[in-house]
């Protein structure tokens, strides 16, 4: 049996969405797995965007080179964590922003590339496999809720609906606000939400001006990044590109266009009684005409006029990760921020609210009952309690399987 672990940690520096305490919880992570959960330092991989001599957590990095290679190498016995603190956004699946359609979770990589639910479930699925490997993941950031799609949620909702809280004595409250360099408790947040207009403007940016906005930043995320961009951006690339090259004349499947518009459309998951009409009230298998092409600077993105389902809905069964499959600690509800606190005038000392309260909530506990596991489900109502008690608005979920949510956390 082997203990591995990915943590990654992104405070995008020299952009204007730089974060304070990714890092410093990169290192209190690491800390913790290895003094009260026997962790080998050498197989803690680290991944920062702070210091060249590690890892950089861009999108290909953090997919191929260490998520998918944690999970390839896993052998049953083995115990995983993957722990991400950084940015979160929402991307729009189609139309103009503020439209009442999908939005996909994802967490933002330093180059922000970003890394969609879909993704994190598909990179994830060969554990089914592999029925006795434990994989934890722990995702300090906003919109985190869901980010696996579990089909079952064990804590989630508002603190003051969840289970009866423990009891955390005057020294837990201080020494958690203390590790954050506020003993009299004043603090400084910032939110670890990327709203998805500064995304389009940051890739704007990096793009050298480009426009970017909900019309286009499918095929701009699929240009800039090509193979190495989300699976589902590319496979709206692959629609795209037989429309490019007139390969597909309507979205009903025409031109020999039928086997990608299916396999997109089922990734889509369309509700079974779709509107007929696109955003601009022209039938939807339309591809030409007023209204069928959005502008995207150097591409002409097509309007799929994709039928979505509504924001936060499941994905289909036969996508979902087998419900026993990973279990996911979120910094938050997926319409939820995450903050990112920093002490006035510190910003050495900040953290994420999420990962420096489990790591205040373990010390405590192992000091105070040497010996005794303290389950996924007891972590994750004393940090909701924790950050309650320490005026955090975020509400911490836990989604998992009834088979582990009274596990002991991480080891066996």
């Amino acid at each position: 049996m082997s203990k591995k672990a990915v943590l990654i940690g992104c405070n995008y520096p020299g952009t204007n969405a730089a974060l304070n305490g990714c890092i410093n919880d990169v290192w209190g992570m690491k800390a913790m797995l290895e003094q009260y959960y026997g962790f080998d330092p050498a197989n803690i991989f680290i991944m920062i965007d702070t210091d060249p001599q590690y890892m950089r957590p861009d999108g290909k990095n953090m997919k191929v080179a260490k998520i998918s290679e944690l999970v390839t190498n896993a052998v049953d016995g083995d115990v995983l964590v993957l722990h991400f603190s950084g940015h979160g956004t929402q991307i729009p699946s189609q139309g103009e922003a503020g439209e009442t359609d999908g939005k996909d979770e994802a967490i933002c990589p330093t180059d922000l590339n970003v890394i969609c639910d879909d993704d994190l479930r598909v990179l994830i699925k060969p554990l089914e496999a592999k029925p006795g490997v434990k994989f934890t993941f722990i995702a300090d950031c906003c919109h985190s809720g869901s980010l696996l799609d579990h089909e079952a949620v064990q804590i989630s909702g508002p603190k003051a609906g969840g289970p009866p809280p423990p009891q955390l004595d005057e020294g837990t409250l201080a020494g958690f606000l203390g590790s954050l360099g506020q003993p009299n408790g004043g603090r400084d947040f910032q939110n670890r939400a990327l709203p998805f207009n500064d995304l389009c403007s940051m890739l704007s940016s990096l793009l050298g001006g480009q426009a970017v906005n909900a019309s286009n930043v499918r095929s701009t995320l699929g240009t800039a990044f090509g193979a190495d961009a989300s699976a589902k951006i590319q496979q709206f690339m692959q629609v795209y590109q037989m429309f490019a090259n007139g390969g597909l004349t309507n979205a009903g499947g025409g031109g020999g266009g039928g086997g990608l518009m299916a396999m997109l459309c089922s990734c889509f998951s369309p509700p079974a009684a779709a509107d007929q009409n696109g955003p601009s009230g022209q039938p939807a298998n339309a591809t030409t005409g007023p209204g069928a092409n959005y502008a995207t600077g150097n591409l002409a993105e097509p309007n799929l006029n994709i039928q979505l389902p509504p924001a936060g809905a499941k994905p289909p069964a036969e996508q979902r990760l087998n419900k026993d499959v990973g279990i996911l600690i979120t910094g938050c509800q997926s319409n939820e921020t995450s903050a990112d606190a920093c002490p006035s005038g510190n910003p050495a000392k900040a953290h994420g609210a999420l990962s420096n309260a489990m790591q205040t909530i373990v010390k405590q506990h192992h000091a105070a009952n040497p010996g005794v596991p303290l389950s996924y489900r007891n972590l994750v109502i004393a940090v909701r309690e924790l950050l309650l008690k320490t005026g955090f608005a975020q509400n911490p979920c836990l989604e998992c399987s009834n088979l582990h949510a009274d596990e002991p956390f991480i080891v066996r």
